[in-house]
């Protein structure tokens, strides 16, 4: 089993509970929110999409095995074969600078907890917003991971070095992007916009957004320094942690203003922007 697959269970059903929330209550939550607000069809459109990229890859990666990749002592890596940017920035492994890397990403994604300085009535919506990005954005790069084979950069070095379950699981293979750093900007950048929305004249707004990703940005420097990562991994999954971070709960500010409008019809689901 993929090492991966641990957080994404935990993430998938901590994020499953509280969309069984949102369907049975974001009703009576919908227009509380001076900022924010919840809407009972398109949470659920979203969090569906969550469920089905989260829930993809474990069927893919944990019961179908796609793609899962077979070490082969024999094979040689030559550096000389990885583009002279990422080759810059290589690194050997490291097993302190991989469990350092662990403990910056549980930070970052812990970093949402400032929130809890918003109004009780506001805690429900925060929840079910961190849990829709949590649940898109594992979703989108372990799905990126199983359709993109690339190998990690201690792959490089000498085999005496390798992670040993890396190499039994495949994840020896699973580069691209880096999923720390995915995690890490989605839970900075969430915390960062959604708390500037909630204080936008606070002082505090300033340490929370550099505190934040000064956090995911050292969570991505420790992927590259352990050997994990490449240079391009973890930029890559910065951008897809700081687009979803933002735009999930950017999405959640039209409803105040029944800017943003989701229905069903004969046909199927329409969207409608007031811009």
């Amino acid at each position: 089993m993929n090492k991966n697959s641990i957080p994404v269970k935990i993430i998938l059903s901590a994020a499953l509970a509280i969309m069984l929330c949102v369907t049975a209550g974001a009703q009576s939550f919908r227009g509380r929110g001076e900022v924010f607000a919840l809407d009972g069809l398109k949470d659920g459109l979203i969090f569906g999409s969550g469920v089905l990229l989260s829930g993809g890859d474990l069927l893919l990666d944990n019961v179908l095995e796609f793609n899962r990749q077979k070490y082969d002592p024999s094979k040689v890596y030559d550096k000389d074969d990885v583009n002279a940017f990422d080759r810059f920035f290589m690194n050997s492994y490291s097993s302190s600078l991989d469990r350092a890397g662990d403990v910056g990403v549980a930070l970052c994604l812990m970093t949402p907890a400032v929130l809890l300085a918003t109004d009780k009535s506001e805690w429900f919506t925060v929840a079910a917003m961190y849990a829709e990005t949590l649940l898109i954005a594992n979703g989108i790069k372990e799905l990126t991971k199983l359709c993109v084979t690339r190998a990690r950069p201690y792959m490089y070095y000498d085999a005496s070095t390798y992670p040993e379950n890396d190499i039994k699981d495949g994840d020896f293979a699973n580069s691209f992007p880096s999923g720390h750093s995915t995690m890490a900007f989605a839970g900075a950048t969430f915390a960062s916009y959604t708390f500037s929305k909630y204080f936008p004249d606070s002082p505090y707004r300033y340490a929370v957004t550099g505190g934040s990703y000064a956090l995911a940005l050292a969570t991505a420097a420790l992927r590259i320094k352990s050997g994990n990562h490449f240079m391009t991994d973890v930029m890559t999954g910065g951008a897809i942690g700081t687009v979803v971070g933002f735009l999930v709960p950017w999405m959640h500010t039209f409803n105040n203003k029944n800017d943003l409008n989701v229905g069903l019809t004969g046909n199927g689901v329409f969207v409608r922007v007031k811009w």
